[in-house]
């Protein structure tokens, strides 16, 4: 798991952003805090947004002072939001590695994409919660040919889909 800590990195803001603000009572002694909600998200019925891509600010060499922090971020992966139609492709289910999407996942003729989160398109319309990939993501169902477990970005291969997705840039 190369890329675990932005997967807790999505996880956690996920998380943060299902706190919910509880109001506190006029004659209450001690406050009421909000407490987060549990993975998945609950879905919304929003059309899929167009891919975003999140570019570093340029460098800042005009540091005259010496109290500046010099900081280089041209090695932080790039992460895009993906908008994807059913792939076919049925190595999707092929169990739990968390290495599947880098082999999979093809985009501007890129392979090592690591899906970090993602949500599905069900065939009735309705977009799932979001899904952190290793985190909240395991299939109720199971791959039926051999009884082994799968992932929920098996429904990949069927399904419309959102993926945010990074990789290392080069």
């Amino acid at each position: 798991m190369a890329h675990a800590s932005s997967r807790a990195i999505v996880a956690l803001a996920l998380a943060c952003s299902l706190v919910n603000a509880l109001p506190v009572a006029a004659q209450s002694v001690a406050p009421t805090y909000p407490r987060p909600s549990i993975l998945p998200i609950p879905p919304r019925d929003l059309p899929p947004t167009p891919p975003v891509i999140v570019r570093p600010p340029p460098q800042n060499q005009a540091c005259t002072t010496g109290d500046c922090v010099s900081y280089n971020l041209s090695t932080q992966d790039e992460c895009v939001m993906f908008d994807r139609q059913a792939t076919g492709d049925q190595r999707w289910a092929a169990g739990l590695s968390l290495d599947a999407d880098s082999e999979l996942f093809v985009e501007r003729g890129q392979r090592q994409w690591n899906v970090t989160a993602y949500r599905l398109r069900w065939f009735n319309g309705a977009w799932s919660g979001w899904y952190v990939a290793g985190v909240n993501d395991l299939d109720h169902k199971f791959n039926p040919g051999n009884n082994t477990m799968r992932r929920m970005w098996s429904y990949f291969a069927d399904h419309e889909h959102q993926a945010l997705a990074c990789h290392r840039r080069q």
